[in-house]
């Protein structure tokens, strides 16, 4: 059956042309006439010869004028066949200088000949039929006169007598005799080689990574079995004949067969008969004339007892042609206890009814990514392309890591470079992956893939085309498929087939098609759009029937996205087709399938015709929205501003594109631009009596109060808001009273008014409940788990946060549960838990990566960077809050890149670096200021004062916590304004003001205790045992100590419980109670070390233990 992919479309039956001309002995009788050029000295004959196998191939290959071509073909090679005659029965043909210049002129003429038939065969329209015509019949021309040159030339300079004639006749004789026979040498099947056999057997790869498991199962199974079959299946180019090779070239397998391993490659014996031949010429064994193969190959095995092993290499290709013969000749070899085989295969299963271990658990895999590197860096031989790795994995995921694949483009990369590779297979595919101008396939992937799909009927070819249409292949295929393709015929059958010829492999439930094999078949260009027509069908159908909750149905399309997204994309595209715009709803549901459902809106909204204006403006705000969550802001304010300048006449459009403009701004922090906007929108939203619209402006920009910690005109701004959504009465203005209460909530924490906040989100979190809107609920929930994470009561805040995140994954929100993870990892972080706290962000950053959420994994990695510094790991924390920041301004985000400044001077500040961390600090105040944020403004201010006292500026310090503590104090934030005190307290303390310093301490206690803030309470304690120690008041310190470790307890903070206890020890010391002070130095080495990232810290303990010692030594002396 002809190949239904091939791109080299061949003859119906072997060799034969309908014009009497076999190829194959055409290009045979040339080659004899290139011979004989180069061995009379004549090159000029040499390479017309050669330019006339290339007219043949061009030929062989054309669909179109192929009739009148052949002619041509068939008079070059008898031309040239001639020609070659007069070569080798004349004397002195050097010498004659009419025939030498008439060669030499044929050559060029037939190196026209070949460019101008090579533009006709390539050509798809029928524009050029006439133009054709003229050419053909001017190349015959051309031919003819040769010939008749040729033959004038014959008869004036060879033939001089008539005994030279008769002696050219014999001459003729005995070169037709031997061209005959090497005709015959060339097509006679009967007989083949050992030369024949080792021309196609390969050596073993030097090239060989990531198949050292497969290897060690196949030497393990040849050698611990006394007889084993071991069949090494897969898809063609995936490496099984590597991975023969170098089993049989494992030192175990040679000391078991010793030298009795013999390699047969298999498509050069495509049925029993010439197997057989294979076997005997591998076997070295010697048949006389009319003795049988098969009795003595029998005799054979019965003399020789050794362990032989018989490597049967592409062996699909016997198997095949002549299944029950080759099936009866395994069986002979396997009744035969010392012969072990291993077949590698495009296929399933081992051949016949042989029990074969199969290598591997499936079919064999591709390479790894990191394999595949190494395979093709090592084949390029350019240490330089590790620069380029970017682009080395794009190519090689392209290729799906195939090592045929990698094998020949790694070796084109030795001349190309990357990029070029790269573009190249992007618009050639698998054209460009091939060594060299002879098809095989170890030098062809196209080659390689046809020798798979010759035998397809066309129903099959047609299933594997549709599957390959499919990027995501057909997922639950043993139910989809027959879904998909209702009223298939033979699907079966025919999917078993593609299965069976390693066409198409199941992973996880799922038919799939490796790339190289995808490229090649979607490069035939075979018609499937009644196929096509089917899957539309089915995924319009299936996507509006599913069910479950929102995570169930989001679960059910993730492995069907991207043919979902292809599928609509080509109705979207089709001039003729229809599309479903119920189907694109469905997916817009999902934020996660955002950057899909914005493919297909551009396409929807650029191409095709078919939306009213209605659904049109519809789509463009759905588009306009996903710009904004997917953090494309540049896109985003480009579309805002064009449906702006196109709905000027629609006053509602108009205000509400404002308002989605204002929006976008404000996620950017831009918030002058925002107010500007939503105030723009919430005027003309009141000049149209829009309440419900005027009501969200309103909520909006309450929003960019609180942003810009403007605490007190956000909260009356919201509660406006809340005001007019009450007067609705219905479930819009509940919905939206709600997300008031909600803000007014989040502004309460924020002040640390923490009593007033979880009461204000309670309430919220009851009203969304009652409105059924799960997500708002969800997120009070959360709100309220991080309102007891900023009181330190981590137990109950880490509950909570659980509770919710359970709560957004039920929903299929996974926005919300990667926030909860992000507030998990810093209830750890604020612990000192720092290795759970790593864990935890970095799943939730991986999480909003996953969903692209480019805002929340800036975060997670400036939290990150945070952890960094608390382990003192300062280089790694300035690298990652480098990248936090400039993530950050990548989205433009203003305020999470001052948040990264500020904590890269914190850095500084921690090395002693004072001079760059307060540059860096005051950078990122004034980058607070600019964007209106008075929280980071004070923030900094703090963190400028601290740094002065760390110089022992205490006056300077002392002005700037003063001044920090009066701007928290504006905006409402008591627990900044309490660290400032605590802070104030510790300037005191070193400069020996103790009764200053524990008037403030209390003070900045009190205020801690008042909003809860039980680590600040604690904080303040341990501070304040540190100033009695210093005014020798040793029991109050010891009490205050006591407190504060107790509660640190509660807490689980070991790193503090760490610190108490040592500075326990420090006041038993001072007492001169050495016992009592080794004790606790004891027990804050080992809190310390239970940490598990406080060595500095043991240390430090274990120098004080030390110093006991001396101190101890000193106390007996004095006694003494």
């Amino acid at each position: 059956m002809p190949n239904t992919f091939s791109r080299q479309p061949k003859p119906k039956e072997k060799d034969a042309i309908p014009s009497g001309l076999n190829w194959s002995h055409a290009k045979t009788a040339l080659s004899l006439a290139a011979s004989v050029g180069k061995a009379a000295g004549v090159p000029y004959l040499e390479g017309a010869a050669e330019i006339a196998i290339k007219i043949i191939e061009i030929v062989e290959t054309m669909k179109k004028n192929k009739e009148d071509c052949i002619s041509i073909a068939k008079d070059i090679t008898d031309l040239l066949d001639g020609i070659k005659d007069i070569m080798e029965r004349g004397k002195d043909i050097k010498q004659n200088e009419i025939l030498i210049k008439n060669v030499q002129k044929l050559e060029s003429d037939l190196g026209i000949i070949e460019t101008k038939l090579l533009k006709i065969s390539k050509r798809k329209t029928k524009f050029h039929v006439i133009s054709d015509a003229e050419i053909i019949k001017e190349c015959k021309e051309k031919i003819k006169g040769y010939m008749e040159i040729f033959n004038t030339k014959a008869s004036v300079n060879i033939w001089q007598n008539t005994g030279e004639l008769l002696q050219g006749q014999q001459d003729i004789k005995k070169d037709i005799k031997e061209a005959m026979a090497s005709i015959a040498k060339t097509h006679n099947q009967s007989t083949i080689t050992y030369d024949d056999l080792e021309r196609v057997t390969p050596t073993v790869p030097l090239v060989f990574f990531g198949r050292d498991k497969l290897v060690a199962e196949g030497v393990d199974h040849l050698v611990n079995n006394d007889q084993a079959f071991l069949a090494i299946l897969g898809a063609g180019g995936i490496g099984k004949t590597s991975i023969a090779l170098h089993i049989n070239n494992a030192a175990k397998v040679k000391a078991k067969y010793a030298k009795a391993s013999y390699f047969l490659p298999c498509e050069v014996l495509p049925d029993t008969k010439l197997l057989l031949e294979g076997l005997i010429q591998r076997l070295g064994i010697e048949v006389g004339q009319g003795e049988s193969h098969h009795k003595k190959l029998e005799d054979y095995f019965r003399v020789n007892t050794q362990s032989i092993l018989l490597i049967l290499d592409n062996f699909e290709t016997p198997w095949n042609e002549d299944p029950m013969g080759i099936e009866n000749l395994l069986g002979k070899l396997a009744s035969f206890d010392q012969v072990s085989m291993i077949v590698t295969m495009r296929g399933s299963k081992g051949p016949g009814s042989l029990h074969w271990k199969r290598l591997g658990s499936e079919s064999i895999p591709p390479l790894s990514l990191e394999s595949a590197k190494r395979v093709f860096l090592e084949i390029s031989g350019k240490e330089e392309l590790k620069e380029e790795n970017h682009i080395v994995e794009t190519i090689l995921k392209e290729l799906d890591c195939v090592p045929l694949a990698i094998t020949l483009i790694a070796k084109r990369s030795v001349e190309i470079p990357l990029k070029s590779l790269l573009r190249m297979w992007q618009q050639g595919r698998t054209k460009i992956l091939k060594q060299g101008n002879i098809d095989g396939r170890l030098t062809s992937v196209d080659y390689s893939i046809e020798l798979s799909t010759t035998l397809l009927k066309p129903h099959e070819a047609e299933l594997l085309a549709i599957i390959c249409f499919l990027p995501d292949g057909v997922p639950h295929w043993v139910d989809n498929l027959c879904e998909m393709l209702v009223g298939w015929e033979h699907l079966d059958q025919s999917i078993s087939t593609l299965l069976g010829n390693s066409l198409v492999y199941s992973q996880n439930e799922t038919i799939k098609v490796l790339a190289p094999i995808c490229e090649y078949i979607n490069g035939t260009g075979m018609n499937i759009l009644g196929g096509i027509a089917l899957l539309e069908s089915f995924y319009v159908s299936w996507l509006k029937q599913l069910s479950g909750t929102e995570q169930e149905k989001q679960e059910q399309i993730q492995p069907h996205i991207i043919n979902i997204t292809k599928i609509l994309n080509q109705q979207a595209n089709s001039l003729t087709g229809t599309l479903d715009i119920e189907a694109l709803y469905i997916l817009i549901d999902f934020t996660k399938f955002y950057p899909f459902a914005l493919d297909i809106l551009n396409n929807i909204l650029n191409k095709w015709s078919g939306p009213d204006d209605t659904t049109k403006v519809e789509l463009r705000f759905q588009r306009l929205y996903m710009l904004g969550w997917l953090a494309m802001w540049q896109e985003a304010e480009m579309e805002a501003k064009e449906m702006e300048h196109s709905m000027t006449n629609d006053t509602k459009l108009h205000a509400k594109i404002l308002s989605e403009l204002g929006e976008i701004y404000r996620l950017q922090n831009k918030n002058t631009e925002a107010a500007e906007m939503l105030t723009g929108a919430k005027d003309q939203f009141e000049q149209i009596g829009d309440q419900l619209e005027v009501a969200t402006c309103l909520h909006r920009l309450g929003e960019i109060y609180r942003l810009q910690s403007k605490y007190t005109e956000a909260a009356e701004m919201l509660n406006t808001a809340k005001d007019q959504f009450e007067q609705f009465g219905n479930q819009m203005g509940e919905m939206g009273v709600a997300q008031c209460l909600q803000r007014l909530g989040d502004i309460y924490q924020l002040q640390s008014k923490y009593t007033e906040a979880a009461e204000m989100l309670t309430t919220a979190k009851n009203q969304f409940e009652q409105n059924g809107h799960q997500l708002g609920a969800a997120q009070c929930l959360k709100s309220l788990g991080d309102i007891y994470r900023m009181q330190s009561k981590y137990t109950e805040a880490a509950e909570m946060l659980t509770t919710a995140k359970n709560q957004f994954e039920q929903i299929g929100d996974q926005l919300g549960a990667a926030q909860c993870l992000q507030s998990l990892g810093n209830i750890y972080q604020m612990q000192s838990k720092y290795t759970e706290a790593a864990e935890m962000l970095t799943t939730a950053k991986n999480q909003f990566e996953k969903i692209g959420n480019q805002l929340g994994a800036a975060q997670c990695l400036r939290s990150l960077g945070n952890i960094y510094q608390m382990q003192s790991k300062y280089t790694e924390a300035a690298e990652m809050l480098t990248t936090a920041k400039n993530q950050f301004e990548k989205i433009g985000n203003q305020l999470g890149a001052a948040q990264c400044l500020c904590s890269l001077g914190d850095i500084y500040r921690m090395q002693s670096k004072y001079t760059e961390a307060a540059e860096m600090l005051t950078t990122a105040k004034n980058q607070f200021e600019q964007i209106g944020n008075q929280l980071g403004a004070a923030q900094c201010l703090q963190s400028l004062g601290n740094i002065c006292q760390m110089q022992s500026k205490y006056t300077e310090a002392a002005e700037m916590l003063t001044t920090a503590k009066n701007q928290f104090e504006q905006i409402g934030d008591q627990l900044g304004a309490a660290q400032c005190l605590c802070s104030l307290g510790t300037i005191h303390n070193m400069q020996a003001n103790y009764s200053q310093a524990v008037a403030v301490l209390s003070m900045a206690k009190d205020q801690c205790e008042k909003i809860g803030n039980l680590f600040g309470v604690t904080d303040c304690m341990y501070h304040l045992g540190i100033s009695y120690t210093k005014q020798g008041l040793y029991e109050d310190a010891k009490s205050a100590i006591a407190d504060a470790t107790f509660k640190f307890q509660s807490l689980g903070d070991l790193c503090m419980i760490g610190w108490c206890l040592y500075h326990y020890g420090n006041i038993f010391r001072d007492e001169h109670q050495y016992s009592e002070a080794r004790k606790k130095f004891g027990k804050a080495a080992d809190t310390f070390a239970s940490h598990g990232e406080l060595q500095d810290q043991v240390e430090m303990c274990n120098w004080a233990l030390a110093s006991l010692d001396q101190l101890e030594q000193a106390q007996a002396q004095d006694f003494s």
